[in-house]
């Protein structure tokens, strides 16, 4: 497992398997939105479009940090490899030219894209998005009372232009589209059942091939936002399954299984560098890198000592994060 600059990972993922991540846009947090529940903690750099970026990743930059991890990271090893990390990866203008140049290195890998689907009314955006064989893109609210409340955008983003995007984007592009729904404990306004039937509505009307049920198990940005229990998920997925027959519904589970890691060394500053785009416990680190526990916690207690890393309870579960840092 090697990091980079901007290739970070591979990380277990329960939606992707063995994801190694591409990151656009670097710490410290930049986003369209500012999720009451997001793992990266608030949002540092609120912008609405690219318009308003300072800078982000080149594509040099991609393709070099690329062929270096892949240099000790087998392809065979990758499920995909997944545009994420540190913001919303669909604010940098050269994601689609990336994605092609990377094509001739991944060798068939799927490569995925993680959005918030802010952008998708853009032109721009949606052809950028096309270029992936996969886009997961985030419907969290049926309405834009709830949309402000739980995304908390960016001005001039408002969820009619969510939907209608999504719309044209499953439209326009050849490959999987994935709707993430994140769902928790806090909603305020219209009902829970209320809002979980128009959310099914608003899923149907797009035609997703895939819709995922997720809730957050990692430290929220908000203490107030709470998980669901798994048979309340289970509850929920029924309803999806009725408005939407032709779609798979995936529910948040243990990460899917992939082929095991190729044992190395290990890092701390890789770790590190995975700790700052995803809080993960000690058993996502040891998986990631193919390692035991035991080979593991050393590395993290040092961090924590040397307060590069914090520890965080969540329900029975302890996550290690990396504390905040400024450019």
């Amino acid at each position: 497992m090697l990091t980079m600059p901007s290739v970070y990972g591979p990380v277990p993922s329960w939606r992707l398997g063995r994801s190694l991540g591409i990151d656009v846009l670097l710490p410290p947090k930049t986003c369209t939105f500012d999720c009451v529940y997001c793992q990266l903690g608030p949002t540092i750099k609120k912008v609405s479009g690219p318009e308003e970026l300072e800078g982000c990743v080149e594509v040099k930059t991609v393709l070099q940090d690329l062929r270096a991890a892949l240099e000790t990271i087998p392809l065979r090893s990758l499920d995909y490899i997944t545009f994420s990390g540190s913001g919303e990866p669909s604010l940098n203008p050269m994601l689609g030219r990336m994605i092609d140049e990377m094509r001739s290195l991944t060798n068939g890998v799927p490569i995925s894209v993680l959005t918030n689907a802010s952008l998708v009314s853009r032109k721009d955006v949606r052809m950028n998005l096309c270029k992936a064989d996969l886009v997961v893109a985030k419907l969290d609210a049926p309405n834009q009372q709830l949309f402000e409340a739980v995304n908390r955008p960016a001005k001039n983003i408002t969820l009619s232009s969510i939907i209608e995007g999504l719309k044209l984007l499953r439209e326009e592009m050849n490959g999987r589209l994935a709707l993430q729904i994140m769902l928790f404990h806090s909603f305020q306004g219209p009902s829970k059942e209320d809002s979980i039937e128009a959310l099914a509505q608003a899923a149907s009307m797009i035609k997703p091939d895939e819709v995922q049920l997720n809730t957050p198990t990692r430290p929220p940005s908000e203490k107030f936002v709470l998980p669901l229990g798994a048979e309340e998920l289970e509850r929920i997925s029924q309803k999806f399954r009725e408005m939407l027959p032709t779609a798979h519904i995936l529910i948040r589970s243990s990460p899917k299984q992939s082929a095991p890691a190729e044992k190395r060394r290990i890092d701390e500053e890789e770790i590190l560098e995975v700790l700052k785009r995803r809080p993960c416990r000690l058993i996502d680190v040891a998986k990631a890198f193919g390692a035991d526990e035991s080979q593991v916690r050393p590395i993290i207690e040092k961090l924590v000592t040397s307060r590069k890393v914090i520890a965080i309870q969540v329900s029975d579960d302890i996550y290690y994060k990396a504390l905040e840092i400024t450019y």
